[in-house]
């Protein structure tokens, strides 16, 4: 079938628009963060007159990046490894045995995804508190467990749906027990939205504000965004240190998005053609 160029052309012109609009912000932080405060302010949109990396510099030491960093990779590796382990278990038991008790703990899951994170903010302090874990890392740690439950226990039980029981029977009547079952056979064959569910949820907790500022209060334990939120006050906004830190704050994150690229598509071209 021949294609119409008329078509073809808007399609290219609406893809290019769109890369443009996506692109355009992260160029802009970019190039901005080399230059000094005074040109930012002044000309936002125009190439820095001399590209210097003090500003680089700079956020390294006063932002203690390496620190920062480290306590995101930690929050955000346990986190997300929590919710899916979390998830797939529940989703598993949920789906496998359908009774009132798992229809009830099902649709409370679900549900809790309406509820706004504004309207849970003071009960989680309360409790954190209560279980001595405010500011603390396991604190908010246990906070995205509980937060992003629900989103993985969706995606999760999709996949379980689609799974051969066949092949549970099969490792059962072989002498497996459930917990057998359930790392042999279950795990391994949810791997492609289990992947998906990762990728989406490290972005999440990677980038998350709200969390950290609620429960995180102690400045040795921030993380990227909570860190670079302190670097503007109500008379004054460091550009000149922020942008290079959020540019810095970046670079592991995409460099996991360019590595792992194929697989995410894979995890979510399976996932689509499962469901």
């Amino acid at each position: 079938m021949k294609k119409n160029p008329v078509s073809m052309l808007i399609t290219f012109m609406v893809v290019l628009a769109g890369v443009l609009i996506f692109v355009a912000p992260l160029w802009i932080m970019v190039m901005n963060s080399f230059k000094p405060l005074n040109e930012i302010i002044a000309f936002p949109l125009r190439l820095p007159d001399e590209w210097s990396f003090d500003n680089y510099v700079k956020a390294w030491e006063e932002v203690n990046i390496p620190n920062i960093m480290k306590n995101t990779a930690i929050v955000s590796f346990s986190a997300v490894c929590g919710v899916i382990i979390l998830a797939t278990m529940t989703a598993y038991w949920a789906e496998r045995h359908p009774t009132v008790y798992s229809r009830i703990f099902s649709s409370a899951i679900l549900l809790s995804m309406l509820i706004p994170f504004a309207t849970i903010m003071i009960p989680l302090v309360q409790v954190m508190k209560f279980l001595h874990l405010n500011n603390t890392i396991p604190g908010a740690v246990l906070a995205y467990w509980g937060i992003g439950l629900a989103f993985a226990f969706f995606m999760i039980r999709s996949g379980v749906k689609t799974l051969p029981y066949e092949l549970e029977e099969a490792a059962r009547i072989d002498g497996c027990g459930v917990i057998q079952v359930f790392v042999r056979i279950v795990f391994p064959l949810l791997s492609p939205v289990v992947f998906s569910v990762f990728v989406m949820d490290m972005f999440w907790v990677w980038n998350d504000f709200m969390i950290p500022l609620v429960l995180l209060n102690n400045q040795k334990l921030s993380t990227v965004q909570l860190a670079i939120n302190r670097l503007f006050g109500m008379y004054n906004s460091r550009w000149d240190i922020a942008l290079p830190a959020l540019t810095m704050s970046m670079v592991p994150i995409i460099v996991i998005f360019i590595l792992l690229q194929k697989k995410i598509v894979g995890g979510v071209m399976a996932g689509a053609v499962k469901g």
